[in-house]
């Protein structure tokens, strides 16, 4: 339920008090960002506070107090045989001290008031994070720099609304694929785990968790550089068509050999004399289903076969069909069973 902005108010001044909580200041900060009408009201606050604290402050300051401290640091001795500042020989004008005053007296103001407003000012001036998750379906979505992401079933992402600083940066969990907006002057940087894909603008599949609990990146076009975390000197460069997967601290590049690796995405699948349990693998990916071989048997035989965009009901008729085989379908478990193939 959206909060009555007396809610606000009432926070703003606790702020400026002193009193709010970490959780309330990033609460506070999180709804300033919210648009440009709430960063008016927090700024007319702000200047109403710092005028009327101001004021108390200046009426509260000891100047004496403080003028003496100012001659110690400062380092100015007192002429007992003149009966005036040695600092003033330079000038003699006794007009300066008032002068001095008034200026510490302002510097307690600044002082005072500057500090908890540039500690807010951190808080506003850091974009605003943004995280999704594809659920249990597939999602795609385009970041602030243009670049496009698709993260399947399960994948989350964090980023920042606005890419500030030098480095277009993302955190990533799960198995997505991105097509990322070139900017050689500005990397896109995705951080998991204690790896990091660095690129200036090329298109890439990418798992963090795959089966095997490897992490698996397949580049299509431009290049890559992969390595981990403040290691960026001892980076790997993949080219398009190869295959990374880090296995423990090693980073093992090859040819990809995975024609469907996309299918997930695109939903064209292509078996070439494939053996079955590739291809249970591939759909149970595929369609997010629990398919299995009753019998080990089964997994000799092969399948050449392409599918575009079918449903899954589809695709096992046709497995029915061309292997002789027999598929129980219980909606939440699909057994394939049959004499097997020799």
């Amino acid at each position: 339920m959206e909060k009555d902005p007396a809610y606000f108010e009432e926070l703003i001044a606790k702020y400026f008090c002193g009193e709010a909580t970490p959780a309330e200041i990033s609460e506070l900060s999180a709804w300033a960002n919210q648009d440009s009408a709430n960063q008016t009201i927090f700024r007319d606050s702000q200047h109403a506070w710092m005028a009327i604290e101001g004021a108390r402050v200046v009426e509260a300051a000891n100047v004496d107090q403080e003028w003496e401290t100012f001659e110690k640091r400062a380092g100015i001795v007192k002429d007992h045989d003149e009966g005036e500042d040695r600092f003033m020989r330079y000038g003699r004008n006794r007009n300066v001290i008032p002068i001095y005053r008034q200026l510490l007296r302002v510097a307690a103001v600044i002082v005072l008031l500057i500090i908890p407003s540039l500690f807010l000012f951190r808080y506003l001036s850091q974009p605003a994070m943004k995280e999704l998750s594809a659920g249990t379906t597939r999602m795609e979505t385009l970041l602030p720099d243009g670049s496009k992401v698709t993260l399947n079933s399960g994948a989350m992402i964090k980023y920042s609304e606005q890419f500030k600083g030098g480095k277009r940066a993302v955190t990533l969990d799960g198995e997505a694929y991105f097509d990322v907006a070139h900017n050689a002057s500005k990397p896109f940087i995705i951080a998991t785990d204690g790896i990091r894909v660095e690129v200036k603008g090329t298109s890439f599949y990418i798992n963090t968790r795959s089966k095997s609990g490897d992490f698996e990146l397949v580049l299509t076009t431009g290049k890559v550089e992969l390595y981990f975390e403040n290691q960026s000197g001892q980076a790997r460069v993949l080219n398009p068509g190869e295959k990374a997967v880090i296995h423990g601290n090693q980073i093992n590049i090859s040819s990809n050999k995975d024609a469907n690796y996309m299918a997930w995405k695109t939903r064209k699948i292509a078996f070439s004399n494939d053996p079955m349990n590739l291809v249970v693998a591939t759909l149970s990916k595929v369609y997010q289903a629990d398919i299995r071989l009753t019998d080990p048997v089964l997994a000799r035989c092969r399948l050449t076969a392409t599918f575009d965009n079918q449903s899954l009901e589809s695709v096992l008729n046709v497995l029915k069909a061309t292997l002789d085989v027999d598929i129980r379908n219980s909606g939440s478990l699909v057994e394939i069973s049959g004499k097997g193939c020799r």
